[in-house]
């Protein structure tokens, strides 16, 4: 092999390496999704004991998800939240929000499973569309995220949430359901439960235990 040949190949190798880890660089780039600020509403019940949150996720729905959906692949979309006060980097309170979906041939109907911190027992919906699925299953409305003994009334706070579009890790998922089947009059945990630790320190990790991660905050807010 001459030396203009070897020259050649050095060269095509080279553009091919450069290539390969550009590539490389822009798919790691793109599972590392950057923290993004966003509305929420937040809310107390008349009696000033529960705090509710309402917030949209949807673009944690990219299109690649969505057309799993449209081809009846069974999905599942897990929202977890840590409740901070603006005062403190601490976490006060924690909430999430599980939506399991499949589609029914002979219905041609999604079925739409949904456990929140305010309904630990969950609940089904049917619904046709794909914009029915996002609507329940990429935004959180009332949902529960603290009480009056983990927030004070008046208090300004933020959330800082993941969302998992089909976790593979077993560990989270029976973690989760021990959470949930724990006997409590809620779902939600402030510090010094038995189980606070175990939430925030194994549902905000990020491990690479789904499809699809987001990562986001809200803006800070004073509830009314």
């Amino acid at each position: 092999m001459n030396a203009r040949v070897r020259r050649a190949l050095l060269f095509m190798f080279a553009g091919l390496y450069s290539t390969w880890i550009g590539s490389s660089r822009a798919r790691a780039d793109e599972s590392v999704d950057v923290p993004q600020a966003r509305d929420a509403t937040f809310s107390w019940d008349e009696g000033h004991n529960a705090l509710y949150a309402s917030f949209s996720f949807r673009d944690a729905i990219d299109s690649e998800t969505q057309a799993k959906l449209t081809r009846g692949l069974p999905t599942e979309i897990l929202l977890t939240a840590l409740v901070y006060t603006a005062d403190s980097d601490n976490p006060v309170s924690t909430t999430f929000q599980t939506c399991r979906i499949t589609w029914h041939v002979w219905e041609e109907m999604y079925r739409v499973e949904i456990t929140r911190a305010n309904q630990p027992k969950g609940t089904k919906h049917w619904t046709p569309s794909l914009s029915g699925v996002l609507r329940r299953c990429a935004e959180a409305n009332n949902l529960l995220v603290a009480d009056s003994g983990q927030v004070s009334p008046g208090k300004s706070l933020y959330l800082r949430a993941t969302v998992r579009v089909n976790p593979v890790s077993e560990e989270l998922l029976s973690k989760l359901q021990r959470w949930v089947s724990r006997p409590s009059p809620t779902t939600t945990a402030a510090p010094g439960s038995a189980l606070f630790s175990t939430f925030t320190g194994l549902f905000m990790q990020r491990i690479g235990d789904a499809e699809r991660t987001v990562t986001f905050a809200t803006f800070r807010s004073t509830p009314k």
